[in-house]
C-alpha cells in the first residue's frame, strides 16, 4: 500500500491505531540512520511516546501495519 507520508509535519490520526492522536515523523538519518514516529494525544506532542524505524521502506510498513489515515496539517497549500 502506498501511503502519503509527510516528514517534519504534524498531523492528526482519523483512522488505524491510536485513532484521534497526533503524529509527527521526523528524519533522523544524521543522528541514527533511520526515521523517528512521535505520537501523542495532545497537539503539542507533550503525552505520547516513540518509535524508530531504520529507513523509508520501514518506515511505510510501519504505515501499513498500523492502518493509519492522515490529516496532514501543511494541506492548506495548493497541490500540482
Amino acid at each position: 500500500m502506498t501511503h502519503e507520508i509527510q516528514i517534519g509535519v504534524k498531523g492528526r490520526i482519523l483512522e488505524g491505531d491510536e485513532a484521534g492522536h497526533f503524529i509527527l515523523v521526523q528524519n533522523d538519518e544524521e543522528n541514527t540512520g533511520g526515521f523517528l514516529i512521535l505520537t501523542a494525544s495532545d497537539e503539542e506532542m507533550i503525552e505520547g511516546h516513540d518509535a524508530w524505524v531504520e529507513d523509508y521502506k520501514q518506515l511505510e510498513a510501519y504505515f501499513d501495519e498500523s492502518h493509519w489515515k492522515i490529516d496532514w496539517r501543511n494541506r492548506t497549500a495548493a497541490t500540482s
